[in-house]
C-alpha cells in the first residue's frame, strides 16, 4: 500500500483538483492522509466532505504549525510500505503511482523519481528525468549534479527512508533540508523515470515566491547544513556545487534584504553576519571560474558587511530584473 500525504493550508481554490487527481489513480491500494494545518478558508470543510465520501481518505485537523509539521503528522500516521507526497495546490497524472511502484518492484529501488510539469498560468514547462538507476552510494552526488531533484513530492519512497528522519518544523525550504538526509538512508537503488507525472503549480503567492527574511535565512540554513554534512566526503566538483548553492542563498539575501522591514533585518542580523563570514572564508571574491556571471557578480557583495554592500546588491538585482523584463517585452 502507498500512503499519500497531503498537507493543506488555505488552498480551497486548488484542493478539489488535487484530491480528485489522487482518487483517480489507476493504482488503487492507497491511503490518503489529508492534514488540514489550521486553514482559515474553506479548505477544512472540503477535506471533511471528501472523507465522508471516500473511506481511503483520513483527515486530521490541527492548529497551524507549518508544512513540515503537517507532513510529519502524516508520516506518523502512515500505514503503507511506500510513502508519497502531494502538495495541496498541485495535482498528479492518473497513472503516476502505478508507474512509480511498478518501476520500484522491477528494479528493487528504495526511491523512484519521475519528471514533472511546472504549470504556469499561461504555459507549461516540462522538467524531464532520464531513465536511470543510481547506486545508493552515489545518491547525494547525483543530487548535486541535478540528476535528482530536491523535492520530495515527485518521488515514491520506501517508508524505511523515514525510520529516523522527519522534516524540520518551524522552517521553510524543508525539502532542501531533508532530501539529502533521506538519500543517505537508502540501502538499495534510486531509480529515475523520464515520464512527467507531477504537476507543480506555479503560484505567485506561494512561499517560494516571497523573499522575506525568514524565507531567505531558512533557504541559507538548509544549504549551509547540507554543505557541512556532505563536504568532507565530496569530490571537487561536488564541493564546488555545494558552495554554489550556498552562494545562491547568500546572494539572494543580500539582493532582497533592503526590501525587508527594519525589524526583520534586525531579527536576522546574526544570520547575515554568519553568511558574510562563510562567504569570506570559503568563496573567492568573484566566485569560481566555472560559475556563470550571475553567481560571480552575486557573490561579490556578501564579502562585505555594511549598509553599502546590501544597498549595492539590491540595486544590482533591481537592474538585472529590469533588463530581464525588457527582454520579455
Amino acid at each position: 500500500m502507498i500512503s499519500v500525504i497531503v498537507p493543506v493550508y488555505n488552498v480551497e481554490l486548488y484542493l478539489r483538483k488535487c484530491i480528485d487527481s489522487i482518487l483517480a489513480q489507476t493504482y488503487r491500494d492507497l491511503e490518503i492522509l489529508v492534514v488540514d494545518d489550521g486553514s482559515t478558508d474553506g479548505s477544512g470543510a472540503i477535506c471533511d466532505e471528501y472523507a465522508g465520501k471516500e473511506d481511503r481518505i483520513k483527515v486530521f485537523h490541527t492548529k497551524n504549525r507549518g508544512l513540515s509539521a503537517a507532513r510529519n503528522l502524516g508520516l506518523d500516521e502512515a500505514k503503507g510500505e511506500w510513502i508519497g507526497f502531494v502538495d495541496s495546490d498541485d495535482w498528479i497524472e492518473p497513472d503516476m503511482y502505478e508507474v512509480l511502484i511498478k518501476r520500484a518492484e522491477k528494479t528493487g529501488a528504495d526511491v523512484v523519481e519521475c519528471g514533472l510539469f511546472r504549470d504556469f498560468p499561461t504555459h507549461r514547462k516540462e522538467i524531464e528525468r532520464t531513465d536511470a538507476l543510481i547506486e545508493s552510494s552515489e545518491a547525494c552526488k547525483a543530487l548535486l549534479e541535478h540528476r535528482l531533484l530536491d523535492s520530495v513530492w515527485n518521488k515514491l519512497w520506501n517508508r524505511d527512508c523515514f525510520s529516523t528522519i522527519r522534516f524540520p518544523e518551524g522552517r521553510i525550504n524543508e525539502d532542501v533540508a531533508t532530501t539529502y538526509r533521506l538519500l543517505q538512508e537508502v540501502n538499495r537503488l534510486i531509480c529515475t523515470v523520464n515520464d512527467c507525472k507531477y504537476h507543480y503549480v506555479q503560484r505567485q503567492d506561494s512561499l517560494s515566491k516571497q523573499h522575506t527574511m525568514r524565507y531567505l535565512v531558512d533557504y541559507w540554513t538548509a544549504h549551509y547544513e547540507r554543505y557541512n554534512s556532505l563536504v568532507n566526503n565530496a569530490d571537487e566538483s561536488s564541493k564546488t556545487e555545494l558552495l554554489r548553492c550556498c552562494t545562491s542563498a547568500v546572494a539572494r539575501t543580500w539582493a532582497y534584504c533592503c526590501d525587508s522591514p527594519k525589524a526583520d533585518r534586525e531579527q536576522y542580523r546574526e544570520a547575515t553576519k554568519k553568511m558574510n563570514a562563510f562567504t569570506r572564508k570559503h568563496i573567492p571574491l568573484f566566485g569560481f571560474k566555472s560559475w556563470n556571471a550571475h553567481y560571480r557578480i552575486g557573490v561579490f557583495f556578501p564579502h562585505f558587511y555594511n549598509s553599502l554592500s546590501f544597498r549595492a546588491a539590491w540595486l544590482s538585482n533591481r537592474f538585472h530584473r529590469m533588463i530581464a523584463n525588457w527582454r520579455t517585452i
